[in-house]
């Protein structure tokens, strides 16, 4: 993402970071004109349609990393992530940044996939659908885990840690070479929001156990899950994704879980169950976030 500076240029620009083969940019006053269908506003990103074949995610909270991971994965897997088509940002704008958080905005146009996703259907699935697209994302998330290794915490290309859990960080966000350096940061900042005298715990927590690192979605809720026809037609929503210690998704995902339906059941079979780690991610969030 660009940064404000001294020099910034006297008129907004159109800075590309990827154009698809034969697609042209559509610029923000094209897109204000092709009067988008608003879909959702999640997390300060918005989402909307702009014809039956097109999405686009943009705002001052999008990041070009989500369309970074969602090259990576693709070139690296078969697991269905929304084909992109451009992703640019947009600035300096004229406004003040304790507002918007940014003076630029990120567009990130992508396909759209026909479909429900899994939290509004999973109740209308059958039994065996159920079983279905538990085994489809079973078999994604295999993929995803075999992708080679990296040595370092945060997202693709080396770059910083997107999750959520270091949003209050003052020191860094990485990348990290280890996971006991991003522990480290995690305890550090813990400490600060908390204000309390519970380092050491923190910190004892933290490293009880030695984990290694895989590439992880980071956000695996049935909303970010798109089924159409009793199968997995996508998932979506790449942008907390990059390289994090192994229980990360699990702890992640059961966060989330609040065990309405059997859901959670059938994700116990998809993911490989951290039970304690998972318990110390929630001890975290409740004061990170």
């Amino acid at each position: 993402m660009p940064e404000l500076y001294d020099s910034m240029p006297t008129s907004p620009k159109i800075n590309v970071l990827y154009l698809a083969p034969g697609q042209e940019i559509i610029s923000p006053e094209q897109f204000e004109a092709s009067n988008p269908e608003a879909l959702d506003t999640v997390a300060g990103a918005q989402i909307a349609k702009i014809s039956p074949s097109m999405l686009v995610k943009y705002g001052t909270h999008v990041s070009l990393i989500e369309a970074k991971t969602m090259l990576y994965v693709a070139e690296r897997t078969s697991i269905p992530v929304p084909k992109l088509y451009a992703a640019y940002a947009y600035g300096p704008l004229d406004r003040d940044v304790s507002d918007f958080g940014s003076v630029y905005d990120t567009y990130i146009f992508m396909e759209f996939i026909e479909g429900e996703d899994l939290e509004r259907s999973w109740e209308r699935c059958t039994a065996i659908e159920r079983q279905t697209i538990s085994a489809d994302l079973k078999k994604y998330m295999t993929e995803l885990r075999a992708i080679p290794a990296a040595d370092y915490i945060g997202s693709v290309h080396g770059g910083p840690v997107t999750d959520v859990i270091l949003e209050w960080s003052t020191t860094s966000k990485g990348p990290f070479r280890s996971v006991e350096d991003f522990n480290a940061t995690i305890a550090e900042t813990f400490v600060a929001k908390s204000k309390g005298h519970v380092g050491p715990y923190i910190r004892g927590m933290l490293n009880s156990h030695k984990h290694g690192i895989v590439f992880t979605h980071g956000d695996l809720r049935p909303a970010n899950i798109i089924v159409r026809d009793g199968r997995l037609a996508a998932i979506v929503d790449w942008e907390m994704a990059g390289w994090y210690p192994d229980y990360w998704e699990f702890a992640k995902a059961f966060y989330i879980e609040h065990f309405i339906t059997e859901w959670a059941t059938h994700l116990l079979g998809i993911l490989t169950p951290y039970y304690c780690e998972q318990l110390m991610y929630s001890k975290l969030m409740s004061v990170l976030w």
